[in-house]
């Protein structure tokens, strides 16, 4: 699978997504651990961008 370049090139992006649906999800329904879930689920996008934004990494 490491091959495929379908998920070379968008399986990360995915995996975000997913993640930032299951917050917005957990959000909606849930209470108590699931509030936990969503701030963390879509807390985790944001500092990904952050992070990559002010620390990119050198691929050369």
């Amino acid at each position: 699978m490491k091959n495929n370049p379908f998920m070379r090139l968008w399986g990360k992006p995915l995996l975000i997504a997913l993640l930032s649906l299951a917050g917005l999800i957990a959000a909606l329904v849930g209470d108590g651990a699931w509030d936990a879930f969503s701030w963390v689920a879509l807390a985790l996008p944001v500092i990904i961008i952050v992070r990559r934004y002010y620390f990119p990494r050198n691929e050369g």
